[in-house]
């Protein structure tokens, strides 16, 4: 079918970004042809167990699966990246059966350039993690550039504050970029198309009691179960960390399936890459365009998910 993406995931192992794997195993116009998982929001071990888990539930124990070794410049906080863990032992993704997933050996950065010079049409790249990988192909394989059909990037802060609150950071910078601000500047001096989704709309979709309680009138469906056990560890954030838990990776996957959800912007823009803003992302009369996503209807949205994972 014409109207079918090829798509390569590249996740960093939290609960968001398997609640966007578990999605796009469920989208019919969706061909998943490789999953990178990127060392950042996560500990990558039970990270890439959690992929190969989920990829055999929903029946795709073909699609390949790169285990991530660049590091970006800030680290994500420890207490963070042991929810990969916490998945990593749950029941509905430990029933009986042999693990999904096909292991690769290259690491994660020289697979995805494999599979890009590979491909006999464009692909779509799904970053919901850093890009440092994508960025490590344009340096090194320029030639992947015209391989590329779009890349769907959630990131960045445009008109709304950051989401990193770190001593010597200045709090305006969202934390896939700030993980590795080179890499996104990277990918944006590049010339492939970027439609990203920063927190000025992944914002307007916090997780809430009442969209994650809805999956249990549907208890006993392992894809369901997963997606409800998924936004429940989700809960207690706020508390923690003063900022809602919201559909950052999971919102940003939808546009695949309902582009028609949102409305865009074009806005020209940079990376900071130095200093107490790094990782901030800038409008700038200078900067590259990039296809932004500013509005959202969060019932759109929820009953999206719904719908899809039940």
């Amino acid at each position: 079918m014409s109207d079918v993406r090829t798509v390569i995931h590249d996740h960093d192992g939290g609960l968001d970004d398997i609640l966007s794997l578990l999605l796009l195993t469920r989208y019919g116009n969706v061909a998943l042809r490789g999953v990178t998982v990127t060392p950042a929001d996560c500990l990558l071990a039970p990270a890439l167990s959690v992929t190969r888990k989920v990829l055999a539930m929903t029946g795709l124990p073909h699609v390949p699966v790169a285990a991530g070794e660049l590091q970006g410049r800030n680290p994500f906080p420890l207490e963070w990246r042991i929810d990969a863990l916490r998945m990593d032992a749950l029941p509905v993704l430990n029933r009986p059966g042999p693990l999904g997933g096909e292991p690769v050996d290259l690491p994660a950065h020289r697979q995805l350039a494999a599979w890009l010079l590979a491909a006999e049409a464009p692909v779509t790249v799904l970053a919901t993690g850093p890009m440092t990988n994508l960025a490590w192909c344009l340096d090194r394989h320029p030639e992947v550039e015209p391989k590329i059909a779009e890349v769907v990037f959630m990131g960045g802060a445009l008109d709304v504050p950051g989401n990193v609150d770190q001593p010597g950071h200045d709090g305006s910078a969202e934390w896939n970029i700030y993980w590795d601000p080179d890499a996104a500047q990277r990918v944006f001096d590049s010339g492939v198309p970027v439609t990203m989704f920063p927190l000025d709309i992944t914002d307007l979709v916090p997780i809430i009691g009442e969209f994650a309680c809805a999956f249990g009138e549907h208890y006993g469906n392992p894809v369901s179960d997963l997606a409800g056990t998924l936004l429940a560890m989700t809960f207690g954030t706020l508390e923690t960390t003063g900022m809602p838990y919201c559909g950052w990776d999971s919102l940003t996957t939808s546009y695949l399936a309902v582009p028609d959800m949102f409305e865009f912007e074009t806005a020209r823009c940079r990376v900071v890459t130095t200093g107490p803003s790094q990782g901030r992302t800038v409008r700038d009369p200078a900067g590259r365009p990039v296809k932004c996503a500013r509005t959202v209807d969060p019932d759109h949205f929820y009953k999206h998910c719904l719908a899809t994972l039940t």
